[in-house]
């Protein structure tokens, strides 16, 4: 492939192709993320309540239109990874239509925005107190004008984890970490961020001409789970690490642009909280080391779901929340299905599909978590409550390790099964490992 004559455009495809958007998909995106601003907007009106079947009726159209951006057969899509990334913020544009639109009119909430604790989350954050929080926090007002409100809406709708546009303040629905965050040098963040930025391309590359050099039998719907046990542990890492990567570098990137063009270094926080590798439980690992971008929606469709629980098992805390967690992992179960499933059959072939065109493999992993979390909470935890508190940690953890290179597997088998590992994929066009062993330096 020549490299001359190329646009800043083409040098940025070229850096993270699996980015590049078919434009004919952009008004079905801006049409729904239009509506879902207005919807939002007319929560913090002071007669907000008279909106509510508007609201309702709204969220028909916005649902269409993220799914047509989704999913939708009409828009070019060059790779499978591009289809996932589509399917992926389809799916949570849904989830938010669902949670402002329909949830919050049977409690209704409305959130906040909550001022940063400021130094004195710096110094606790340095001390290894990552959880520390002020015991009153500054709830700031709900906005009364019309430029308030917008801005309101606005930040709230793009703010996926709690974060805010502005740097002082967060939601207050946000995580500890992202409460406690704060950066004020912006030089810093940004020459860091490039540091980093550059470890995880070289990484991201190393993976992907590792996977790359293997052959994937995709045939009989199995491609992991029927390889020998060691390609199957050493598979599981990989995609793992590939996924952690699919996460931190589109991150990273976006963080080092928006600060370098004005954004509050403190509005942009690592995607990943710790790395995931080091959970000390399936629990922490789910509810801590995992990233929070679904939380939020995740937690406010599973209160929608509670709701029309009778009464009688409500009065039960323990029953309330076994209902919520296996609420949310149906939903993430279903989140990864859709966006796998949305592969045409003409990329993800010869992949048997079964259930609803969708894999075994995905309901596997995903349904088996909940089993993870029962088994360490009534098994793991008082089996090993005796022992002294670094042989105490080991163990859970280890058998948090062994439960994950288990079930892994079988996301694994959907994962490969459609092709993403195939050749065809180019995650990074610019291959410096492919350029020293092979001099193919743009793939």
């Amino acid at each position: 492939m020549a490299a001359k004559n190329r646009s800043l455009f083409d040098i940025a495809a070229l850096l993270l192709p699996n980015l590049l958007i078919p434009p004919e998909a952009f008004p079905a995106m801006t049409g729904a993320l239009l509506i879902l601003v207005f919807c939002v907007y007319t929560t913090v009106l002071p007669n907000h309540k008279t909106w509510a079947p508007l609201r309702i009726g709204l969220a028909i159209p916005a649902i269409y239109l993220f799914i047509d951006y989704g999913w939708s057969s009409a828009y070019p899509r060059g790779a499978r990874a591009v289809h996932l990334g589509m399917g992926t913020t389809a799916f949570y544009g849904i989830m938010k239509v669902l949670e402002v639109c329909w949830v919050r009119e049977l409690d209704d909430e409305r959130p906040r925005w909550v001022l940063k604790p400021g130094a004195n989350a710096q110094s606790e954050t340095r001390k290894g107190n990552g959880d520390a929080k002020p015991k009153v926090p500054t709830v700031l007002p709900l906005p009364e004008d019309t430029r308030g409100r917008i801005i309101y809406a606005f930040d709230f709708v793009s703010s996926v984890r709690g974060a805010s546009w502005f740097g002082d303040r967060v939601w207050d629905f946000a995580p500890a970490y992202i409460y406690n965050y704060s950066r004020s040098d912006r030089l810093f963040f940004v020459l860091f961020n490039i540091a980093f930025l550059l470890l995880q391309y070289l990484a991201g590359d190393f993976f992907d001409v590792y996977v790359k050099s293997l052959r994937w039998d995709r045939t009989n719907g199995t491609p992991v789970t029927s390889l020998p046990v060691p390609l199957q542990i050493t598979t599981v890492l990989m995609v793992g690490l590939h996924t952690i990567l699919g996460l931190t570098i589109p991150a990273t990137s976006f963080a080092i642009i928006a600060v370098s063009l004005g954004s509050s270094p403190s509005s942009w926080v690592p995607i990943l909280p710790n790395f995931p590798f080091a959970a000390p439980t399936i629990q922490e690992f789910w509810s801590t080391y995992w990233h929070h971008i679904f939380r939020r929606v995740w937690r406010r469709i599973a209160t929608g779901a509670v709701w029309f629980v009778p009464a009688s098992l409500k009065t039960n805390p323990t029953t309330v929340r076994v209902l919520r967690h296996t609420a949310v992992f149906f939903l993430s179960s279903a989140l990864h299905a859709a966006i796998l499933a949305g592969i045409p059959s003409k990329l993800a072939y010869p992949m048997p599909r079964s259930f609803l065109s969708v894999d075994a493999g995905t309901f596997k992993f995903f349904f088996t978590q909940p089993l993870g979390l029962v088994l360490e909470a009534l098994l793991v935890f008082p089996l090993t409550e005796g022992f002294e508190p670094y042989t105490r940690a080991e163990l859970r953890r280890a058998f948090g390790w062994i439960w994950f290179l288990f079930t892994g597997r079988y996301w694994c088998d959907a994962w490969i099964g459609h092709g993403l590992f195939e050749p065809m994929e180019i995650p990074i066009s610019i291959s410096p490992i492919r350029g020293v062993l092979y001099d193919q330096w743009v793939f």
